[in-house]
């Protein structure tokens, strides 16, 4: 369970708002829109320089 720091609400990490970004996985609170957390998703393919 996730506990929001700006509301208290206890939910399970199934209910939390994600925002997907290349590399970055934002987590925000279903009731209050809180910001919650970042995280890198590590199994995206890095971008890589081929000259």
């Amino acid at each position: 369970m996730a506990i929001c720091r700006r509301c208290g609400a206890d939910h399970p990490p199934e209910e939390l708002i994600r925002h997907e970004l290349p590399g970055l996985t934002l987590v925000h609170c279903p009731d209050c829109r809180g910001f919650m957390g970042r995280y890198r998703r590590h199994g995206d393919a890095p971008r890589t320089d081929r000259r």
